[in-house]
């Protein structure tokens, strides 16, 4: 005999995580006005992407360096990575669900999924890495193709807001 739990057909993962961390107080003012200052969140994504980058096995650099860069990597996706990324990412789930433009609402969608998809894999890779079974494999595959399209849609999204500058024409 099972016992179910009614739950109401709007329950998805936002809104329980939303009344997990309730006391937090996502409603404040200083939280909503973190939804517009992206400047941290967008170069640590695009920092992560590079380092990420560099160990890439088609770029050849010595070992020396590419430990160190690998290190780098794990303790800025465990550490920094969540704390900026995560806390714009929180404050911003607000405007995705109520954006009147189409364009950045399916983006910022895409890149929420992209955001889970290579933050679960980066943390199995950082705790279990690549063992060359086929899930490490999966999992290493995923991270690399994510953070590829994660990237340049980010810089898609944020164009007229973006960090990288050089590439605009005012």
């Amino acid at each position: 005999m099972s016992v179910q739990v009614a739950t109401p057909t709007d329950d998805n993962v936002w809104s329980r995580l939303q009344r997990c961390f309730k006391g937090l107080s996502f409603k404040n003012k200083s939280f909503k006005r973190l939804a517009f200052h992206h400047k941290k969140a967008e170069a640590i994504l695009y920092l992560m992407f590079l380092s990420g980058l560099l160990l890439w096995p088609f770029i050849s650099i010595p070992w020396q360096v590419e430990r160190t860069v690998l290190l780098m990597h794990m303790l800025a996706g465990i550490s920094i990575f969540p704390v900026f990324v995560g806390s714009f990412w929180l404050s911003h789930r607000n405007l995705i669900q109520n954006s009147n433009k189409k364009f950045l609402r399916q983006t910022g969608t895409i890149i929420e999924y992209l955001l889970i998809a290579c933050t679960l894999t980066g943390i199995y890779l950082t705790f279990w890495g690549n063992t060359g079974n086929n899930l490490s494999i999966l999992m290493q595959d995923i991270h690399f193709y994510s953070s590829w399209l994660l990237a340049p849609l980010v810089l898609r999204h944020a164009w007229r807001w973006t960090v990288i500058k050089f590439f605009r024409k005012s």
